[in-house]
């Protein structure tokens, strides 16, 4: 499908997602199943089973599926199998899930899920846990890089990933039997004792070996790179004469520290210096006001997170109500109207009309919103979108969202409140279009003057004259509001399955904006296998405008931020960066990062079995060559959901005005060994700098080093990459 860009908005979009009742009665929950593709998996043991278990949760007749139903969840056979939780609550498919590691042992394992409102209602799964790699020798016992080594065991197949100290090495060659490997020991790595594992996901097999000092030259064949601590480039990271074709490679300094907020300054230097190349520095200049009111929100999800609480208990019966909400029925909501909005009197008492009820959401629009607005026809329009497209994809994708008021709707309210936040000269910039506020489904707030205690989804109004502050137009709305509805309702999830269930922090603010964004693209997607082109463009749009920021200038935003919300380059960052893992671990992984109480690097790790620096060292490397022939058997360096050179391409025809370059990132370039870049190495990002070498041109050594010239060193965790692109 093609994607059509005519022009991005510069505004941070905002919302607030609510819950209300339809007329009908809440469905109960009575009958657990198996959905059948989770049942009966095979996996080595030691490993992640493949797909989550996945139970459905129905009415007694079978017909209607439950949400928000809490299931138990227990290994009953198998000595060592872990899951990723022991309750779980149904999202808006009626499915609850839950992951699981095997033990280290081969044979069956049986999982029980029961059905907590209905203890008798019970299902079990089995799993089957077959042979994993064990390693038993190694041959030579001593070796550098690009050596040739022979590992000998058991279990050893294709899809056994080897690693040097973490670091990949390349398979070479397995026997018939698969008891010997052959692989090449990557380059760079600290002399002394190292530590071999042939890894399967999780599982993995052990032993030790030396390493010994490289032997000078950094012998790369177009396709391969090497990831170099600064100590070690001394040794071994000089890269050789070129021959008669000439060589290019690209170096990529990298900060891959997993704490957020870290930096370090750092010099790139080559034989010889002439001039100095700065990296570019982050703006300087105020943080538009979508963004001040955001980290504002953010910032008190994370006041509430650090409060003490126990986990939600789960109820032995679900509650059974009747909303009896109709189209034309008023109700009245406290509404936030200023930036910081903390006392009583910064609250609006709003009026409301319902133009839509549907099965999970229900549309209200203030009564005071002015005229030449949206239609009956927007309104059923828009709460279809809410209510059968929106909830579904991103409930399935992160899981359920609370309902404090247990009557199973999100309220979507519009309100010129959420107009009046931005004042009228900061429309042509940066506007509010709305907003989560967390006080309203937290149940330690009920007796909160402040809160509705119901899940609201806050949002502007039409006001194409721009009676209130901007001139909103209809269109704009229609586009924009339904984007930012799907990007907070994931704010919503996050908040209840981390703070409110499992009684854990809020999110740390880079991962939850991420998910966030990833909740837009997962939009885009849903609406591409519909064949909706329109709605795929708006909805994938952002992302790939953010993402094309960061990438211009990777060097001046950190995807792992730790202050506000971030830039919308650092939003775009953290959007690829998910998007890279989902690629690499499968889908399943989003879902595992939002159903835990753990937060930051640790839930990433969690989620992916991987230490958050080695997945950024791989990703960084990712970004600039995954679209390359030349890497396209190298699967941990390339994206599988887009060609980003060929839509940056297209975008870049479409918009040039917008997408400046027909591709975003735009390496430092040199020409043979002289060279000097500085710049600062942010969490989990850094610069790319191209050298060329002519035909015959001399090899040379490179440095990475501090202010006084000692190798880089330090808490932001600095590494060197070099990739030799041809």
């Amino acid at each position: 499908m093609i994607l059509e860009i005519r022009r991005i908005a510069s505004s941070v979009v905002a919302l607030v997602l609510g819950a209300c009742g339809s007329g009908l009665d809440l469905p109960e929950a009575a009958l657990i199943s198996i959905v059948g593709a989770a049942d009966n998996q095979l996996a080595v043991a030691g490993d992640r089973l493949p797909r989550p278990l996945a139970a459905r949760v129905t009415t007694s007749d079978g017909a209607t599926v439950v949400p928000r139903a809490e299931v138990r969840w227990q290994v009953v056979q198998g000595v060592g199998a872990t899951l990723s939780d022991s309750l779980t609550v149904s999202d808006g498919t009626g499915e609850a899930q839950v992951t699981v590691v095997l033990g280290p042992d081969e044979g069956t394992y049986l999982i029980r899920a029961t059905l907590v409102a209905k203890s008798g209602q019970t299902v079990t799964y089995s799993a089957i846990a077959t042979t994993r790699p064990r390693l038993t020798s190694v041959e030579p016992t001593q070796f550098g890089g690009g050596d040739t080594i022979t590992l000998r065991g058991t279990g050893l197949r294709s899809f056994v990933r080897v690693e040097v100290n973490s670091r990949p090495a390349t398979v070479v060659g397995i026997s018939v039997m698969q008891t010997a490997m052959s692989v090449v020991a990557p380059y760079c790595l600290a002399p002394g004792p190292v530590t071999i594992a042939a890894r399967v996901g999780l599982s993995s097999s052990q032993l030790g070996a030396t390493y010994v000092a490289g032997r000078g030259l950094l012998e790369l064949e177009p396709g391969e790179y090497a990831s170099v601590e600064p100590v070690a480039l001394a040794d071994c990271a000089t890269v050789p004469a070129a021959d008669m074709e000439g060589a290019d490679y690209l170096f990529a300094p990298q900060s891959v520290t997993s704490a957020a907020g870290t930096s370090t300054p750092y010099r790139l230097l080559g034989d010889s210096v002439v001039s100095t190349v700065t990296a570019p520095a982050p703006d300087a200049g105020p943080r538009p006001l979508a963004l001040v009111f955001h980290d504002f929100l953010r910032a008190q999800e994370a006041e509430l997170g650090r409060e003490a609480r126990t986990p939600y208990a789960p109820q032995e019966v679900l509650a059974v109500r009747r909303a009896g909400i109709e189209v034309g029925d008023r109700r009245s909501f406290k509404v936030c109207n200023s930036i910081t909005c903390s006392e009583v009197r910064d609250f609006s008492d709003v009026t409301a009309e319902a133009k839509y009820v549907g099965k999970h959401a229900a549309l209200y629009v203030d009564v005071d919103a002015p005229n030449a607005g949206l239609t009956d026809g927007d309104f059923s329009s828009l709460g279809e979108l809410f209510d059968s497209d929106l909830y579904g994809v991103a409930t399935a994708a992160f899981g359920a969202e609370s309902d404090v008021d247990r009557n199973g709707l999100v309220f979507v309210l519009l309100t010129p409140v959420v107009n009046q936040l931005t004042p009228p000269e900061q429309c042509p910039t940066s506007f509010i279009t709305g907003f989560f506020f967390s006080l309203d489904t937290d149940p330690s707030r009920a007796s909160d003057p402040r809160s509705n205690q119901a899940e609201v989804f806050y949002g502007i109004v039409p006001d194409p004259q721009g009676t209130v502050t901007c001139d909103h137009s209809v269109n704009r709305v229609r586009r924009i509001v339904p984007i930012t509805f799907i990007h907070e309702l994931q704010h919503i999830i996050n908040f209840y399955q981390h703070t409110i269930l499992r009684g854990g922090g809020s999110e740390e603010t880079w991962l939850n904006e991420a998910m966030s964004h990833l909740a837009e693209e997962l939009g885009a997607f849903h609406f591409r296998s519909k064949n909706d082109s329109v709605r795929f463009s708006a909805f994938a749009a952002g992302n790939l405008f953010n993402a094309f920021q960061y990438l211009s200038a990777p060097g001046a935003h950190a995807p792992l931020f730790s202050g506000g919300t971030g830039t919308l380059a650092e939003r775009g960052a953290g959007w690829l960066l998910l998007r890279w893992l989902s690629d690499q671990f499968g889908p399943t992984v989003i879902r595992r990062m939002s159903e835990t109480g753990r937060v930051g690097a640790a839930n990433v790790a969690n989620a992916v079995g991987e230490d958050l620096s080695s997945l950024l060292s791989d990703w960084f490397v990712a970004n600039y060559v995954s679209d390359l022939p030349m890497f396209a058997e190298v699967p941990r360096l390339r994206y599988t959901t887009w060609d980003f050179r060929a839509v940056y391409q297209s975008l870049h025809d479409q918009a040039p005005d917008q997408f400046t370059r027909p591709f975003p990132i735009l390496p430092f370039e040199f020409f043979g060994g002289t060279f000097a870049v500085t710049g600062t190495l942010r969490a989990g990002s850094g610069d790319y700098v191209s050298v060329k070498l002519r035909s015959g041109a001399a090899g040379f050594s490179a440095r990475l080093v501090d202010a006084a010239g000692n190798p880089l060193a330090g808490p932001a965790a600095p590494r060197l990459h070099v990739i030799r692109l041809r």
